[in-house]
């Protein structure tokens, strides 16, 4: 049996990193180890030896309600455990997308939807775009970044609404 001291650095499994890291001796018992600090992540905990396998989770109990046998309790608590079971599997396997996230998608598809519209009754070849040049409500304009969009609104005196595939642009114009 080894003797150990207070500030010793020794290895020991860490209860909150679950793993086996380095740790300081905060608090000896007869030379061995009572209390100590994981380095990696702050956490004062009991000593637990590198040797030793995590605890296992203690399985809860079944509780009998009045009226009901046992053998019943048991069958609610192991179908309430398997819809647990299921739930957290069906909800690893579909990740979820934030309320933003589902908003900037549902825009998208509307953007999407219009400019489709949009570009349906259009007929006219798109007018390469100027910021000095004057587009007529409705005319086609064709930008070197956002590609081919529709003149939704004039803005006088110098400015333009243009939907394009990706969303709707403000650009200058001469109006």
């Amino acid at each position: 049996m080894s003797s150990f001291v207070t500030g010793q650095i020794i290895e020991a499994r860490c209860t909150r990193c679950k793993d086996v890291t380095g740790h300081v001796i905060m608090a000896c018992l007869d030379g061995m180890p009572i209390k100590v600090e994981c380095r990696a992540c702050g956490s004062v905990h009991k000593y637990t030896a590198p040797g030793v396998a995590p605890r296992r989770k203690v399985e809860t109990t079944v509780r009998v309600k009045a009226g009901h046998t046992r053998t019943e309790a048991v069958d609610a608590t192991v179908k309430a455990e398997h819809r647990l079971v299921q739930l957290v599997e069906k909800k690893a396997a579909a990740p979820r997308l934030s309320k933003a996230e589902q908003q900037n998608i549902r825009k998208a598809e509307e953007n999407e939807q219009r400019w489709n519209q949009v570009m349906a009754v259009t007929v006219a070849a798109p007018v390469a775009y100027n910021m000095n040049g004057t587009f007529p409500l409705h005319s086609l304009v064709e930008h070197p970044t956002f590609g081919v969009g529709s003149v939704v609104e004039l803005l006088p005196p110098d400015k333009m609404d243009v939907l394009f595939r990706d969303g709707m642009k403000r650009l200058r114009c001469v109006c």
